[in-house]
Order: C-alpha cells, then structure tokens, then sequence
C-alpha cells in the first residue's frame, strides 16, 4: 500500500526503535521502512531477510530479538490465533524488549472511512479479515507476559487512490458473481453499500490503535 507510507513512517517513528538491534517485523509489512530487520512472512516472496512463518510457530530460538514490531499484520489472524501469535513474540523477545504493532479501529470518523468501513465488513464476512476487540488484545498481552501496555488511538486522514478503488470493485465483482452462484446476497447488500458511498465519498483508511507492550 504505497499511499500509506507515511503512516508506516510515523507508525516506526512512535516507536522509538534502536534501528542497530535485531529486529522482527512480523508479517513482513514494513520492509521499506526497516531494511535491516528479520522479515517474517507467510507465503514466499522475493525479499531479503525474509523468513517463512507460521503465526503461531516462529522458527527462531528464545529471546533473539530486542524488538518486535507489526503493521496491520494481525488484523489478518482470527482472535482464536492471535494468542498464540502473542505468545510466540513474548518467546523470541529478549528480557526488558518491545513488542508494538497496529491494527485497525472499525470506527469511521467521516463518510470517506465509511467506504472503507463496508468493505472491510464485506471482507470480514469471506474470513479474509478480522476485528478485534481493544480490551480483549490487551487481556491477551497480558496473559502472554507482556507488561506496561499501552494503546493510542491514531486519527488517519489517509484518501486511498482511485485506482486501489478501482481493484476493490473488481474484487467485489468476483465475490458477488461467486456467491449468487452459491444462491447467497450478504455480499451483493455489502458491495452495494461499499460502491454507492464511494462513489460520491471516495474511500479512506480508517483510524488504527497502535499497542505497545514490554517483555
């Protein structure tokens, strides 16, 4: 998501990071921003540093990382698995480290976020995408170790290009041609919702909730 640079930027900017310490960006999302870093991926790409994961098994051995960092990685994982992914980043944190990630607030804050908003309910209803509850995330911190957790609300006013628009209709055009097929509409009522506020709103990125938390 190029469009969203700078708000990848200021994401590793709060937090504060030694850049010469070993690193994991779980998910892989941040390559830009952290060459240096060890990149945990779940499907093979063409990147230096990268390293295949599993969520829920990371293949490295304890406390090998000063930090670990995630944008918007979690909010691909189902709430049953994100404990685990909790787990397997307090394992590999060195003692007195940082684990910070973000994911998103499903709170429009204008008719823009809106159009974001239905999509994201339309991708949340295929199990493409996931919603997490603010207290439960911090519950599950805590219940993997984690001490002084933090949450900060971050207001985006971030548009998404037309052409990114553009690609979320063709993929709802598949979705709801594959589900009339199965005799189905929760998708078509979505999609329609999505494309009549779009069209006269445009689309943004929704507000996010950076979490911070100590090993």
């Amino acid at each position: 998501m190029p469009y969203a640079a700078k708000d990848r930027q200021e994401f590793i900017k709060r937090i504060n990071l030694t850049l010469e310490a070993r690193i994991l960006d779980f998910g892989g999302m941040l390559v830009e921003e952290l060459p240096s870093a060890v990149f945990g991926i779940t499907t093979k790409r063409p990147m230096t540093g990268a390293v295949l994961i599993k969520p829920t098994l990371l293949p490295f051995k304890n406390s090998v990382f000063k930090s670990v960092v995630s944008y918007h990685y979690f909010d691909l994982i189902p709430s049953d698995i994100l404990k685990f992914a909790f787990d397997e980043a307090a394992r590999v944190l060195d003692k007195d480290s940082s684990f910070s990630f973000m994911i998103t607030q499903w709170a429009a804050q204008n008719e823009a976020q809106r159009s974001s908003l239905f999509f994201n309910e339309l991708l949340k209803s295929t199990g493409a995408l996931f919603q997490h509850d603010f207290e439960e995330v911090s519950r599950l911190l805590s219940e993997s170790g984690f001490s002084e957790i933090t949450a900060e609300s971050v207001k985006r006013d971030i548009l998404i290009p037309g052409d990114f628009a553009r690609s979320h209709l063709l993929m709802l055009g598949n979705l709801v041609k594959k589900e009339k097929e199965q005799g189905g509409a929760l998708i078509k009522t979505l999609a329609r919702q999505y494309f009549n506020n779009v069209k006269v709103h445009g689309e943004a990125m929704l507000p996010a909730i950076h979490f911070t938390a100590k090993k």
